[in-house]
């Protein structure tokens, strides 16, 4: 049987200990399960009698935040999903805060609801997974699949949103020429996206959205025009499909998934720096390159590897912190772990320029998304996804499923090599299996077998 490598490298303290959860993040939200702020009492009675809202259905996923509103996202892949775009409330803290809020429909209820045959689905945010918001603009981005539960209710749609009136100001429907072709082996699907803005210009914005299927789209606000490239960086690396996540084991053949911007350099341009989701490699280029609309054979040489990591440490969501410490964070999908690497110290990435954070095999179990908000705080969502698409006879409905956490990115950093200033590695890293002991041997594989992603 082939064996996966479940490896965790400790990168800061000498003691060579996996930080907790209490020590780097600080849990804000839980959920056994999710439920949501209906109009009214009837409404939500209606919704359960008619099966549009199955409590145990509703999984959320991406997370991002802006002031003191933080966003999530229930991604429609079963039925009864409620609302796929919401909220909760940041305003209040400590004891007055509830630790489990209903999550509230964002723009409204109705605009989140499935189109009926007489609605256009243009008028409808169908299914979404992960969002970015332009602080400098007050702009809320959302990739909308247009597809819920397997039945395809319209194209993928962009939706902008003004995040001071709450009202759509830009949407854009994504044709069938920036996607893959049907019937590929992988159909495309985006994961999610990052927002580029200035203050000052927000009608030069640009959004990057990868495409699990192989490519990158970028649309251009102030042309209100997309192009699609496509690149050997956005593959899947072949010997990185095979993932352990809470014993459930899968084959996934994502390709671009994470993407993260650095801050504007002296040109006015960006880095983007992106991973697949089957891979442990490193990519950038810089945003010139995307929007100057140019093929990705003509600009081959001006995307950059910059390394990989151990076996074993694939990567899902990335984001930046542009402001205290310059880093990089991701999430560590099959080590329950956050991860980091700070491209200001080293252009190099690999196991001795990259640090595991937090690490929690029941509370981080699947960390599904990773934000960093205007104050540089990290934002990190779990919720245990793996099993409970795919061996939901195991997921147990009473237990705490969701977590919201966060701290700042300089306390997360600090005392590793992903600080800005001089923090100390250990001269040699010590790997972790999945029940994070230490380990000599590469771990057996465990659990259910199937091809299947977490996107489509």
């Amino acid at each position: 049987m082939a064996k996966l490598v479940l490896a965790t490298v400790l990168l800061g303290c000498c003691s060579c200990a996996v930080w907790s959860l209490n020590d780097r993040l600080r849990e804000v939200f839980s959920w056994r399960q999710v439920d949501f702020e209906f109009p009214d009492q009837r409404t939500r009675q209606a919704a359960i009698a008619s099966g549009e809202y199955v409590q145990a259905n509703n999984l959320p996923l991406g997370l991002e935040v802006w002031r003191d509103k933080l966003f999530i996202t229930v991604p429609r892949w079963k039925a009864g999903v409620a609302s796929t775009l919401n909220y909760v409330p940041l305003g209040s803290s400590g004891s007055n805060r509830n630790h489990s809020p209903a999550l509230i429909p964002y723009p409204s209820y109705e605009m989140n609801q499935l189109p009926t045959r007489r609605q256009r689905a243009s008028d409808h945010i169908v299914n979404t997974f992960r969002l970015s918001v332009d602080h400098a603009c007050d702009r809320l981005w959302v990739i909308d699949m247009g597809q819920a539960n397997g039945t395809r209710h319209g194209p993928p749609q962009l939706f902008v949103i003004d995040l001071n009136t709450d009202r759509v100001i830009r949407q854009f429907t994504v044709t069938a020429g920036l996607m893959r072709p049907a019937g590929s082996v992988q159909d495309t699907w985006f994961p999610g996206l990052i927002a580029d803005s200035e203050a000052g210009a927000c009608d030069r914005s640009f959004a990057y959205m990868p495409d699990l299927a192989w490519g990158l789209v970028v649309y251009s606000f102030r042309h209100n025009a997309a192009w699609r490239l496509e690149h050997p960086y956005f593959y899947f690396d072949p010997m990185a499909t095979v993932f352990n996540i809470g014993g459930v084991r899968l084959e996934w053949l994502d390709g671009a998934f994470g993407v993260a911007l650095s801050a504007r350099h002296a040109d006015g341009y960006r880095t983007l720096y992106f991973h697949s989701m089957a891979s442990t490699r490193m990519f950038s280029v810089n945003t010139r390159v995307l929007q100057a609309n140019r093929s990705a054979a003509d600009a081959v040489d001006e995307f950059r590897h910059h390394g990989h990591r151990l076996t074993g440490m694939q990567a899902g969501s990335l984001a930046a912190d542009t402001g205290a410490t310059g880093a990089l964070f991701y999430a560590l999908v099959n080590q329950d772990a956050i991860g980091c690497w700070n491209p200001g110290r080293s252009d190099h990435h690999g196991p001795e320029t990259t640090a595991v954070l937090a690490r929690d095999p029941v509370r981080l179990n699947f960390p599904a998304d990773v934000k960093v908000d205007a104050a540089s705080n990290v934002w990190v969502l779990s919720d245990r996804m793996p099993r409970w698409r795919f061996r939901f006879g195991d997921f147990d409905l009473n237990d705490v499923n969701y977590r919201v956490f966060s701290g700042p990115a300089a306390e997360l950093v600090r005392g590793t090599v992903c600080e800005p200033t001089a923090g100390r590695p250990s001269s040699r890293p010590t790997y972790y299996g999945g029940g994070g002991q230490a380990a000599t041997e590469e771990p057996e594989e465990s659990g259910d077998q199937g091809w299947s992603s977490p996107g489509n």
